[in-house]
């Protein structure tokens, strides 16, 4: 029988579209940097993996740490500068099936992001999304698997803050969505959970 964490939508739109990924899946990383010590796995016997630059660096925008056992994305950023010829055009990272709690500031320094999967963690304070309306080009999320979809107005709620979204949890965004959600926002600040949370903090 296949495990919860291995059941993983593949990322058909970096495969497809953008680019091949450095694949650091299903590789038990603890820490971002142990990647550096790893050999990325092969997309397919077709496509390999990217190829490596004259500076012994990934030519790629996509970047695959799913299926690991990461519990926070320290160190992050520097890893990415020592993995990728140009991290500034990373546009797609999947994180999803980790165990992180919290949505790292560092995803945010990366300006063409457009697919973010970060479902099946353990993130359980829905504000954590707001630190992602920093990402102006963010067109695909996940979150689905994260103890914050069971919030009142999940789905209204990462609308109203993330208004660029084409597809969420792996469903299109229609305008039915849009007015939806911007009904909700207009009878909720936020989920009354989440104020609780707050006051006791």
């Amino acid at each position: 029988m296949t495990s919860p964490r291995e059941k993983t939508k593949p990322g058909i739109d970096c495969v497809a579209k953008i680019d091949t990924p450095v694949d650091f899946s299903f590789l038990e990383l603890t820490t971002v940097s142990e990647a550096l010590d790893e050999e990325p796995r092969e997309v397919s016997p077709r496509k390999g993996r990217p190829k490596r630059t004259k500076n012994d660096k990934y030519d790629t925008k996509c970047l695959k740490l799913n299926n690991n056992l990461l519990q926070d994305l320290g160190g992050l950023t520097d890893q990415v500068e020592k993995l990728v010829e140009d991290p500034s055009e990373i546009s797609w990272i999947d994180l999803s099936f980790n165990e992180l709690t919290t949505i790292d500031q560092a995803l945010c320094k990366y300006p063409k992001l457009r697919i973010l999967y970060l479902h099946g963690n353990g993130i359980s304070n829905i504000r954590e999304v707001e630190k992602l309306a920093k990402i102006p080009t963010l067109r695909k999320l996940s979150l689905h698997g994260n103890p914050i979809e069971n919030t009142p107005g999940y789905r209204n709620f990462i609308l109203t803050h993330l208004t660029g979204l084409q597809e969420f949890d792996f469903s299109a965004v229609t305008k039915a969505d849009r007015a939806t959600a911007n009904t909700w926002k207009k009878m909720n600040v936020m989920p009354k959970h989440s104020k609780k949370t707050e006051e006791k903090n």
